[in-house]
């Protein structure tokens, strides 16, 4: 990618995560208020739960490659513990490429899927009635930023690995 789509992509990202954040944000007080309604005046806001479920997908989607980007996502490095340094650039290099690939499939079958719902117009019913597309749209464009940035690691992995773990001769193929 050129410098220029590497900065847009990149803030793409970040403002992601940023609104993500804001979501989150917006999420805690709005359940700490309906607590506070539902028991202190006897009067529950009927949305925050519904609102909250549907936020969850929203911060999600919208974190996720800044996370992937920050290497914050859950690892079990204890197989590290066992590998050569050849061995982990290796399996990082496997583990991007799968990353990348489950990604592109994903953001595939959920554009298929928001379309699907943009067109047939169905709404999601339940105590709010909203077009499902308007849930579902968060999908692919998550799914396309993991893919963007799984495909950047997946690069980056590949470099390492082809250099060598440190202390080998690079030009030894294990």
């Amino acid at each position: 990618m050129s410098g220029r789509a590497v900065k847009l992509f990149d803030g793409l990202v970040t403002a992601g995560a940023a609104a993500a954040g804001l979501i989150f944000l917006f999420m805690m007080v709005a359940v700490c208020v309906d607590v506070i309604m539902r028991y202190w005046f006897q009067s529950p806001m009927g949305w925050v739960v519904e609102v909250c479920e549907y936020l969850l997908l929203y911060v999600t989607f919208l974190g996720a490659a800044w996370l992937l980007r920050k290497n914050g996502h859950v690892r079990v490095d204890l197989v590290y513990f066992y590998l050569s340094e050849r061995s982990i650039a290796r399996l990082k290099y496997l583990t991007a490429i799968a990353g990348t690939v489950a990604c592109a499939v994903l953001f595939v079958v959920g554009c298929q899927a928001t379309m699907d719902a943009f067109i047939r117009g169905n709404p999601e019913i339940k105590t709010l009635s909203i077009p499902k597309w308007t849930l579902l749209w968060v999908i692919p464009y998550g799914s396309l930023m993991l893919t963007i940035q799984f495909a950047r690691q997946t690069l980056e992995h590949r470099r390492d690995y082809l250099r060598g773990a440190p202390g080998q001769n690079p030009n030894e193929r294990a």
